[in-house]
């Protein structure tokens, strides 16, 4: 007698999404509630709320709407680029957490739709296509990993597809041809044409060069094309500004400007072509190290203008985590133990709090106690100062205490600097 089939293995969450975004991109494909459900092995209930997230998801990152259209199916509505840029990011993002979907379900798709095109098999044939991207990563002597090079090849695939043309702003162009992918691109294409009865629509040369740009990591050391050198020039003046208006120095400065060479390089293309990220710190940012934050974004002006743009809110506050981490590696500091005491004002207690944290770039961890406890117990260890807006008479024992009567007086400030920073 022959044992019970196992059930089949529940997907989690992350691969349902990645299932449901790209079953969207499938062409001839209509995408249903039910269907889904099916798929992924799960509730309606389920499935509704994996539609609202990845609708959230894409509407946040990529200006995308999830639309429901008749009969229960959906959608995806936006710009031709936008939608390109969101499956770049979901397919990577597939290939690593549900490869076996991507293979079995996503690829074989594509490839039906490149036979029903009568597409030329020679461009889409795996063993061609493995050939160009080797030619490709050897001519912009970026090695690929296994993962990365199926990912081209599919990214090509549908590209060879979609047949739809790209638009892309002026600033856009620029700075994509001012890129060593740019020409790699431009071969890619031509190759194409070559071999296609149908040519490729001409913005194809711009989004692969967007494509190469956007899996490759850039650092420092690897600068040798004309516009990294001058990307890699603006950081330094950037760190130099940085420091004259902070009044600190990094002594470690080629890696500083390593590490936001690295971040900036991405953060400008995000910028330019509308690519979001998780904003969930910004607000954070902005209420825990506000005099951080503005020295970024003061340091900041003259980079944003060289580039003509303007970042968000989120990846300043990113930029600032950078310039503060270094701060932090630069002096050596734990992160400051602060105590304020309360009573019967919160309000009060929150603007001393705010004042605390304008006085200092360095970040502060601040506990609060009530005065009463306070007398009984004093300090908990490691307080480097305690702060009150209300006259305490102090303990027999505690750490260096500070009536604060606001607005803080200038030797205030001074001292209570010297006790962070020091």
């Amino acid at each position: 007698m022959s044992s019970p089939s196992p059930e089949p293995a529940v997907f989690t969450s992350s691969q349902r999404h990645c299932h449901l975004l790209l079953l969207l991109y499938l062409p001839e494909t209509v995408i249903t509630l039910d269907s889904l459900c099916q798929l992924n092995r799960v509730t309606q209930a389920i499935t509704r709320q994996d539609i609202a997230e990845v609708g959230s998801e894409i509407q946040r990152y990529h200006r995308l709407l999830l639309v429901e259209g008749d009969e229960d199916s959906y959608r995806i509505d936006g710009a031709e680029l936008d939608q390109r840029l969101c499956l770049l990011h979901w397919l990577r993002r597939a290939l690593r957490l549900s490869p076996e979907f991507v293979l079995n379900q996503f690829a074989g798709a594509v490839k039906q739709q490149l036979k029903a095109l009568q597409i030329e098999k020679a461009l889409f044939d795996e063993r061609n296509l493995a050939a160009l991207v080797q030619h490709c990563s050897h001519q912009l002597n970026r090695p690929y990993s296994g993962r990365d090079c199926q990912f081209l090849q599919l990214f090509m695939q549908y590209s060879l597809c979609r047949q739809v043309c790209t638009d892309f702003t002026e600033p856009q162009c620029q700075w994509l041809i001012a890129r060593a992918e740019h020409q790699v691109a431009e071969e890619v294409v031509r190759h194409w044409q070559k071999r296609s009865k149908t040519p490729p629509a001409p913005s194809e040369v711009y989004l692969l060069s967007l494509l190469f740009s956007q899996v490759y990591t850039p650092t420092a050391a690897a600068v040798t094309h004309q516009h990294e050198q001058a990307l890699l020039e603006a950081v330094s003046e950037l760190t130099e500004r940085f420091q004259h208006l902070s009044g600190m120095h990094f002594s470690n400065r080629e890696a500083v400007c390593g590490q936001l060479y690295t971040h900036l390089a991405q953060a400008l293309e995000r910028a330019l072509f509308g690519i979001g990220i998780d904003n969930t710190l910004t607000d954070e940012v902005a209420r825990l190290y506000p005099r951080l934050l503005r020295t970024t974004q003061a340091a900041v002006a003259d980079f944003e203008q060289r580039y003509h743009l303007t970042f968000s809110p989120a990846e300043m506050g990113l930029i600032a985590i950078i310039f503060g981490a270094w701060l932090m590696q630069e002096s050596a500091l734990q992160e400051k133990q602060v105590l304020l005491l309360t009573r019967s004002d919160p309000e009060l207690e929150q603007q001393v709090e705010q004042q605390l944290r304008e006085l200092t770039l360095l970040p502060l961890n601040i506990k609060y106690l009530h005065v009463s406890e306070y007398q009984v117990n004093s300090a908990p260890e490691g307080i480097a100062l305690v702060i009150t807006p209300y006259a305490t008479p102090l303990p027999l024992y505690s750490p260096p205490l500070i009536h604060a009567e606001l607005p803080l007086q200038t030797h205030q400030q001074q001292r209570i600097r010297k006790l962070l920073e020091s």
